[in-house]
């Protein structure tokens, strides 16, 4: 068997990415336009000027603690690698040896309920559960560019920026034609 040594790209942002991106910082803004009319005696002139100040910038904080969080969780998506015949995603590591399938599926993640970790900010990252698929790891940044790779007793699915190039060396590196 051949030793595969290669980093991939994750897919661009998909609308299951984008979406709750959008949705935060749409409802950030309205708070924030809020504070502003409320800073600027628009709204409960008369309460004291510095409260109403104070009213108008604590939305920057929630803004300020969302960016991180998107930007963490984009930059643990960002790529991925086969090293060593073994796929690390992070820091989880799948020993490629045993794989039984590597298939493209844009529906893996349908009907699929999240048990832990992020749902879509800027990734979809976690442990999820579905009727078709069971429970599996998904590692994506684009539902439509899905890779299902199974082993026995687990499944991983991903979201690589060419599925068939990524597809054709996880077979690669498990053995598999």
């Amino acid at each position: 068997m051949v030793t595969i040594n290669q980093t991939f790209h994750s897919a661009p942002l998909g609308r299951r990415a984008i979406f709750p991106l959008i949705a935060v910082a749409l409802i950030a803004l309205g708070v924030l336009v809020f504070n502003l009319l409320t800073g600027f005696g628009m709204i409960a002139p008369s309460a004291p000027l510095a409260s109403r100040m104070l009213a108008s910038i604590v939305p920057l904080v929630g803004l300020l603690a969302v960016v991180p969080v998107f930007l963490f969780e984009k930059s643990r998506t960002a790529t991925f690698r086969i090293e060593d015949n073994t796929l690390v995603l992070g820091r989880k590591r799948y020993a490629m040896e045993g794989l039984l399938s590597a298939e493209p599926d844009p529906k893996a993640l349908r009907c699929a309920v999240r048990i832990w970790g992020n749902g879509g900010m800027g990734a979809i990252r976690g442990r999820f559960w579905s009727r078709r698929l069971g429970t599996f790891q998904a590692f994506l940044t684009d539902t439509d560019h899905a890779v299902v790779l199974r082993w026995p007793g687990k499944t991983v699915v991903v979201s690589p920026s060419d599925p068939q190039f990524f597809i054709h060396t996880a077979r690669e590196a498990a053995g598999l034609r």
